[in-house]
């Protein structure tokens, strides 16, 4: 039994406190009160001061491959053991920061697939993956540069073939690269529909990278699961995805990150390029957030922040922060951190809440996220599946 200063459900509404939690294998046994718990689990428990659990936050967006803007990144391309290396460590890293389950939105060669048989294997320990294998974009569109992480399709046959190609060689769902603020819409209406019915036949989710209105609006319509970034994303278009059971995954963090190192000038000419862009879209965020949140649009967090070389892996506890900052409550944050991201996943009744029957991703954080975010960056013990794979140097939770 797990006792601790408070228990956060992960549903955006409930938290117990002096909450405990009973585990049982890889499942959670019970969750309550410690008093009410240890009446009826009189066992060993570890008490867990100044803490609070909560479930494994989910990365719903990341790219573990990526490692085009490491200081090593020339031996990283040609050296495919160095990049395994490289690869394993952030996946190790993401556990350490209480990261439980990611969701790879495209990766080269494949290595979403290679790190879920490893870890199944107990070559190395990593968080759960959902991979898309390769993002699919039209000839020349927003990540078509990404060697071996996006393959260029155009017309509807074309964009199926790609959509069985990667679910037959191990694809858990479908990414779908259509636009950027900046750039119109990409795919055109009858290419989005085919790749969504296409991935639908198969049990695929959708994920569409898209930020420009008339593209979300092609996008929505498709009947894609998720809409990526959806920088521009206006309320009537939330409103829809509301009733369409479809989620916004913001990546708002990120944005901030890459503008960051704009004005610091401490990023290459290709992102400098983009300073206007990153701008609005900052203050978009900033503006907009709290309206579309409030339509009731399920929102689930990524991070993305791979793709900017971002010296943490996936900190989720960061893009929370964001959503406090921009008119949520902590509690609500946590939720899209949790609860949403396994709804997005269509996984609700496996994961993602501390409940009887679930499995048992739980984290302990130092202090209380529920009134400070900022508490979910000091990770010190992480459960996956019941089994302690993570524990702070300083206090040794897990012995």
């Amino acid at each position: 039994m797990l006792v601790a200063d408070r228990v956060i459900v992960g549903d955006g509404k409930r938290v117990i406190e002096q909450g405990a939690v009973v585990l049982d294998g890889k499942r959670i046994r019970a969750v309550g009160t410690a008093d009410e718990l240890r009446r009826r689990f009189p066992e060993k428990e570890i008490r867990l001061e100044g803490c609070t659990l909560m479930p494994g936050m989910i990365d719903m967006h990341t790219h573990i491959g990526y490692y085009y803007g490491e200081k090593n990144a020339d031996r990283l391309a040609e050296d495919r053991m160095l990049r395994a290396y490289f690869i394993g460590k952030r996946m190790e890293d993401t556990l350490k920061a209480g990261v439980t389950t990611i969701r790879d939105m495209s990766s080269a060669d494949g290595v979403g697939r290679a790190l879920k048989e490893a870890a199944a294997a107990g070559y190395i320990r990593a968080p759960r993956i959902f991979t898309s294998l390769k993002g699919l974009c039209m000839t020349g569109g927003h990540g078509y540069g990404m060697t071996g992480a996006v393959e260029e399709v155009d017309g509807v046959e074309e964009i199926r073939k790609a959509v069985r190609r990667n679910i037959r060689d191990g694809a858990d769902c479908i990414k779908l690269l259509d636009s950027e603020a900046y750039r119109g819409e990409e795919f055109n209406q009858e290419e989005l529909d085919a790749a969504v019915e296409e991935a639908h036949r198969f049990g695929c989710r959708v994920a569409a990278h898209a930020g420009y209105g008339p593209s979300m609006d092609m996008c929505i319509q498709a009947g894609c699961d998720s809409i990526e970034h959806g920088t521009h994303l206006s309320v009537e278009q939330a409103e829809r995805m509301r009733d369409n059971g479809q989620t916004w995954v913001p990546t708002i963090y990120v944005f901030h990150y890459a503008y960051e190192l704009v004005q610091k000038a401490m990023t290459d000419e290709s992102l400098s390029s983009n300073r206007d862009y990153l701008k609005d879209t900052v203050e978009t965020y900033r503006d907009q957030f709290k309206k579309l949140y409030d339509t009731g649009v399920l929102v689930a967090t990524g991070t993305d922040t791979d793709a900017c070389s971002h010296p943490k892996a996936s900190p989720v506890a960061m893009e929370c922060a964001y959503m406090v900052q921009y008119g949520i409550s902590p509690v609500e944050a946590i939720a899209c951190a949790t609860g949403n991201g396994v709804k997005a996943l269509g996984l609700s009744d496996s994961l993602g809440l501390l409940c009887e029957g679930l499995l048992a991703d739980i984290i302990a954080v130092k202090g209380n996220p529920g009134e400070d975010i900022r508490a979910l960056e000091d990770v010190q013990a992480v459960w996956q599946e019941g089994t302690c794979v993570y524990e702070s140097e300083s206090t040794h939770l897990c012995q």
